[in-house]
């Protein structure tokens, strides 16, 4: 394995788990902004609807699958 395609699968790795974290960690990465930005988290209250939820998802599986065809097509095309 070259140290390009390494590279890559690293960088599609992460990207993968970025994905996961955004889709189905929500209150992790919510903290972790949070802590960047020095302000407490603010979480949506109990009865209300959060307009950011099912951005964070959908953007959030897109990332993941983008992550692992980059991963799968690099590698792959690689061995072949």
């Amino acid at each position: 394995m070259t140290p390009g395609l390494i590279l890559i699968d690293l960088l599609a790795l992460l990207l993968a788990a970025i994905g996961l974290l955004l889709a189905f960690r929500q209150r992790l990465v919510r903290r972790l902004w949070s802590r960047l930005r020095g302000r407490t988290a603010k979480g949506p209250r109990p009865n209300e609807e959060d307009p950011v939820h099912y951005a964070l998802i959908i953007f959030g599986v897109m990332l993941m699958a983008f992550g692992l065809i980059i991963f799968a097509f690099a590698t792959g095309y690689a061995f072949a």
